[in-house]
């Protein structure tokens, strides 16, 4: 589950009923006197042990907290990512109160146990929740009002939560503040003591900021990597309510990281400007743990171990209107239970697209788990999406496997070339999608699924119904949002395209393309479309020498500096299929005949690769 934005208040009503409807699920009653009886007995000494960073740096603050607070008949509770509650801090007339209805270190809270109650919610909304009076699922609870927010962890993920309950009726705007206050305080702590942090920058826009809970924060290792940030950090640079997942400082700042580092070790305590990637200036306090373990990096070093960054679809907004459009069309259903289906030709970037989706929505920290249906042997396919269980068939692992659909959970599913899966096969997506629920193959517990799921298909599905080839319940059901991407030869943004692409391909080497280069890369008919434009820039930035900057045609593939016929007496479309012959020649020889192999690269099955080498040599 993503990192909420404290800023956005949960709407009440709306979390409260799905928490009584989870609470009904789990089998618990309103009046039931004693849900402790339904947690195992737990070892609190294990607990504070495996909690031992957490606990030390928030029960200082607690404390101070509680002063804040004093007289308000009120506790102060620290819980683990599980409910169970780790230290408590409070007034001695309410914490008799408190024990009354096991208000106290060792007890879990989860909505489970509870039910509806804020620490319990708060976990499983992941964001701040209050609960006041009636409002909590357990009868005994209601004299209760109790407001709570997670902690995260220094690299995402849920911590514990941070919770304050009291008899009385708080104003819930100066509460909730103090206490994301606190909780901000707590994870800067932890952000700030990673192990490998070696440089601790602290920034913001204006310098009386600096020290003050409004400040960003951002922890790098000795060579400049990036670990972690705090969510104010990620406000100021302009990622929205996302955990930064930049590699390196210098995918962040423009400033050089040798002059942070110079800068560190004349003058710690004097403020030094820093402007980021995007154009923001800050004025930063750097500070150095160990200036002898801290190494300046060069800019072919920064290249070489920067990985490429995770698109996102404003990364692929280049400025071509119908990618624009279907962009946009994608936006508005990022994080709802809308599948979204993706068609176009081999090669225009479906899976990146799904890919920058899953990028740019709320569930970007899960895993993105993808599978092409066309390259996988029909027998297996349904072992690879549902999972199985040990022994279930031939062959099998003998630890069985999660599968697919179970290893998204929590992330996105992308589905490639829908099209191409086994009808049998259809019928029992189609209910594992009505119900959210999947079971293994040999038998085995019965599993909720908590997904986003993408699918694509070069083919047309509807098409495929009307042929008796796809089911039309699944067609219905996946096609609520369907896009369509153009072909890169009806593209107007393929110089942008190609210049991202050719430096995505060498980061680290500042490379132009010249005019009588971009007008080949204009006019070629690009059968295989970006991925066949990306292997042709590639092969291009490999042909240039040490000392060259530009491409030129010379650079380019044979088949681009060969000019297609366009006479008369030759239509555009033959030259179109006979570009595509040549590619689909030229890979099945590049991997030496394996039709396998050169299926999948051109993104096709191997029946539609050998209809397309019938159609290159009708004669044969």
């Amino acid at each position: 589950m993503k990192d909420k934005d404290f800023s956005t208040p949960i709407p009440p009503q709306e979390a409260i009923l799905r928490s009584w409807e989870r609470s009904v699920a789990s089998g618990l009653r309103p009046d039931e006197q004693n849900p402790e009886a339904r947690l195992p007995a737990a070892c609190l000494s294990d607990r504070l042990e495996a909690n031992a960073r957490l606990v030390a740096y928030a029960q200082p603050i607690m404390e101070h907290l509680h002063q804040q607070i004093a007289r308000s008949s009120s506790t102060i509770l620290l819980t683990d990512n599980s409910g169970t509650i780790l230290r408590s801090v409070g007034d001695s007339d309410f914490l008799e109160k408190a024990a009354r209805v096991s208000l106290h270190p060792g007890q879990s809270w989860s909505e489970a146990v509870m039910g509806t109650n804020a620490i319990g919610t708060a976990l499983a909304e992941q964001r701040p929740v209050a609960v006041f009076g009636e409002q909590h699922y357990l009868e005994r609870n209601r004299f209760l009002t109790c407001i709570a927010t997670p902690i995260h962890a220094p690299t995402g993920g849920v911590l514990g939560i941070l919770d304050v309950s009291t008899s009385a009726r708080p104003t819930q705007t100066h509460a909730q503040a103090l206490l994301q206050t606190t909780v901000e305080i707590i994870e800067n702590r932890l952000i700030e003591t990673i192990a490998d942090a070696a440089v601790v920058i602290r920034f913001h826009h204006q310098p009386e900021a600096l020290a003050s809970p409004l400040e960003g924060l951002a922890v790098f290792d000795e060579a400049g990597g990036f670990l972690a940030c705090n969510r104010r950090a990620e406000r100021l640079l302009g990622t929205g309510d996302t955990r930064l997942s930049r590699p390196a400082y210098w995918d962040i700042f423009e400033t050089r990281w040798n002059t942070v580092l110079d800068h560190a070790l004349q003058s710690s305590a004097r403020p030094t400007k820093l402007r980021s990637h995007r154009g923001r200036e800050f004025v930063a306090h750097v500070l150095v743990s160990d200036l002898q373990r801290v190494r300046p990096v060069s800019t072919r070093e920064a290249a070489a171990s920067a990985r490429p960054p995770q698109p996102t679809l404003d990364d692929l907004d280049l400025g071509d209107a119908a990618v624009t459009h279907a962009i946009r069309r994608a936006r508005r259903i990022l994080g709802l239970d809308i599948p979204l289906l993706i068609q176009g030709e081999t090669g225009t970037g479906k899976e990146v697209f799904a890919q920058a989706c899953h990028n740019s929505g709320p569930r970007r920290d899960g895993p993105f788990v993808a599978i092409n249906c066309a390259a996988i042997p029909a027998p297996l396919i349904e072992a690879e999406l549902f999972g199985y269980s040990a022994g279930a068939y031939t062959g099998a692992r003998g630890e069985g496997a999660r599968g697919k659909l179970r290893e998204a959970h929590g992330g996105t599913l992308f589905l490639d070339e829908i099209g191409d899966m086994p009808l049998k096969l259809q019928a029992v997506l189609l209910r594992v999608l009505e119900t959210r629920r999947v079971t293994p193959l040999g038998g085995g517990p019965e599993e909720e699924l908590n997904l986003s799921l993408i699918c694509a298909s070069h083919h047309s599905l509807k098409m495929l119904c009307e042929s008796g080839e796809f089911r039309p319940d699944l067609y219905f059901r996946l096609s609520a949002m369907s896009l369509h991407l153009p072909p890169l030869r009806e593209r107007a943004d393929i110089e942008s395209l190609a210049r991202r692409l050719l430096h995505d391909e060498s980061p680290g080497r500042p490379i132009r393309i010249s005019a009588s280069a971009l007008d080949l890369i204009r006019r070629h008919p690009w059968p295989g479309n970006i991925r066949q434009l990306k292997n042709a820039l590639r092969l291009a930035a490999a042909m240039l020498g040490p000392d060259e900057d530009t491409l030129t045609p010379g650079h380019l593939p044979q088949d681009l500096t060969d000019e297609p016929d366009l006479s008369p007496g030759r239509p555009r479309n033959q030259s179109l299929r006979a570009a595509e012959s040549r590619l689909v020649e030229d890979t099945v020889a590049r991997h030496n005949g394996n039709i396998s192999a050169a299926a999948r690269e051109l993104g096709i099955t191997r029946t539609t690769l050998y209809r397309k080498l019938r159609q290159a040599s009708p004669d044969t």
